[in-house]
């Protein structure tokens, strides 16, 4: 019962922390070095832990990875590569709802901070008829996030992978059906009563849309195919994109270097090192196995366990890293350990996923509700059934497969 007051207490803490609006690569790092010392380590023992986690060969691809999502990132934006994906896909839909969904869907494609704001003006100049704010925040806001459930240009997907210990491609094989779900709930309460409109479908560029939808899309495709099919390692397929890039687009040795300086963010870093420590810290303080057995001690099911414990975190930090980073690793011997039940561990995720996307420190909810001036409580009833929807599918599946996965 101490241990699991102390980890409660480094809990409310980190919460506290991120209400603050602390880095989150701070807090984690406070976090640890806090548990640590709760847990009875001596600061040495700390120490060693932490640079035992922050150079395991996990985390250095890891912080690889996220340093090249952000030139990734950068480029596209830069080069308007976004810009002509989105411009070019609108041109080959004539179906307003189509566009409606595509547009966050598009810029979703990249983990862009504050990406709902960008693709929000897009979904209120698709939209005719009469449709209410809150309708269209949550058009903008439900499909902004639909790739983040697979996506290896995701930092939540990532880490996933890396705290459960398997690979991408397994967690992505059993994670589609989350994605499948938020397209199929989406299509049915997004656009109940909206017909098609009037948008043009640009039949008169129609090949030259193609054309630049394909080229756009390449990037992003070409690190899917690399890390999904071929199973190649996450840092590596993004190096080889951000090569190719550079050569594409005719990069000068001046500009690359530029280009590094303005995508890498030392607290977009510091935040995957806080959370590498803080697992370590977990593991190696004993504090991995001390949650799941007092839920298990007081007789809890272990799917409530799997639902309450990511959807409250991430409901009240709205990122899905904090869920990952906090909650998977007290779970993991709950769902097999080494082998996880990839059953429960999707379920764990969309359990997660579900908090942050109630949270109202969520950004990307609260931007979206900022632009279209619409209020919180009519998006979440729109949300209430779409996400329980998404959420059945993943405990559907971890029932049917059982040790199966």
């Amino acid at each position: 019962m101490a241990d699991l007051l102390r980890i409660l207490a480094v809990f409310a803490l980190i919460i506290l922390l991120l209400k603050l609006k602390w880095n989150l690569g701070s807090v984690m790092l406070i976090g640890a070095a806090t548990l640590g010392l709760l847990m009875g380590m001596t600061p040495v023992d700390i120490l060693k832990v932490a640079a035992r986690s922050a150079l395991e060969r996990t985390a250095v691809s890891l912080l690889a990875a996220f340093a090249l999502i952000m030139v990734i990132e950068n480029i596209l934006r830069k080069t308007e590569t976004m810009k002509r994906m989105v411009e070019s896909t609108k041109g080959l839909v004539g179906d307003q709802r189509v566009v409606m969904a595509l547009m966050p869907a598009i810029v979703g494609i990249l983990p862009s901070a504050g990406g709902a704001y960008f693709s929000a003006p897009m979904v209120d100049a698709s939209a005719e008829g009469e449709i209410s704010p809150e309708r269209k925040s949550f058009i903008n806001y439900w499909f902004r996030h639909v790739w983040e459930y697979i996506s290896p240009l995701y930092p939540g997907f990532i880490m996933t992978a890396a705290v459960a210990n398997v690979p991408m491609e397994r967690v992505f094989r059993y994670q589609v059906i989350l994605p499948l779900s938020v397209i199929a709930a989406g299509a049915i309460y997004a656009f109940k009563g909206i017909g098609a409109g009037t948008t043009p479908a640009g039949k008169k560029d129609r090949g030259r849309d193609v054309k630049t939808a394909f080229v756009s899309f390449v990037p992003i495709l070409a690190v899917m195919v690399m890390v999904i099919i071929f199973r190649m390692d996450v840092a590596v397929s993004m190096a080889l994109v951000v090569a190719g890039l550079f050569i594409f687009f005719r990069y000068r040795p001046g500009m690359i270097w530029e280009t590094l300086k303005e995508s890498l963010s030392i607290k977009t870093l510091l935040l995957v090192l806080g959370v590498e420590i803080f697992g370590g810290i977990m593991k190696g303080s004993g504090a991995v196995d001390q949650l799941p057995r007092f839920f298990q001690s007081v007789g809890v099911p272990v799917m409530a366990i799997l639902f309450i414990l990511p959807f409250i975190i991430g409901m009240m930090t709205g990122i899905t890293l904090a869920v990952v980073a906090i909650t998977f690793p007290m779970l993991l011997p709950l769902i097999g350990g080494q082998n996880p039940d990839m059953g429960m561990l999707a379920f764990a995720f969309a359990s997660g996923f579900a908090g942050l996307m109630f949270s109202p420190v969520h950004l990307c909810l609260v931007l979206t509700k900022d632009y279209f001036k619409s209020t919180l409580w009519p998006i979440y009833r729109i949300m209430l059934v779409p996400e329980a929807i998404v959420v059945g599918a993943a405990a559907i599946q971890m029932l049917l497969l059982g040790r199966r996965a």
